[in-house]
């Protein structure tokens, strides 16, 4: 597991499939293995049975998107009056690019803002 970044309210992280495997065994024994009961679930887990069930729900559908193996994206695109970029490495480490793929991204990100101060 890498930690990617930190925020007062949330945390980036790179998993492994192993370590998300384990996580979601994890969760899936304490929704459904082994017995707490309901009364002393929120107390000693801090969540409901319920949230707990749902973030492991989110996870299964997180092994059932399509795979992507391209270790990096980078992409951008307008939004209403607004530019969105996407730069990430799966690994944390800073996106990578030679300079004419940098050059090219530089003017897809100004084709967004144009894109942007129109709308």
């Amino acid at each position: 597991m890498n930690l990617i970044r930190k925020t007062k309210h949330q945390y980036l992280v790179s998993l492994t499939p192993e370590e998300l495997t384990g996580i979601s065994n994890a969760l899936n024994e304490v929704c459904n293995g082994v017995h707490i009961a309901d009364a002393e679930f929120q107390t000693r887990l801090a969540y409901t049975r319920e949230e707990l069930a749902s973030i492991l729900q989110r996870l299964g559908e997180s092994f059932a998107a399509d795979n992507d193996d391209s270790m990096e994206v980078a992409e951008a695109w307008s939004d209403g009056g607004s530019v969105q970029v996407r730069a990430i490495s799966v690994s944390g480490d800073p996106v990578d690019m030679g300079a004419q793929e940098a050059l090219s991204f530089a003017a897809l990100i100004t084709r967004c803002a144009h894109e942007a101060a129109a709308a």
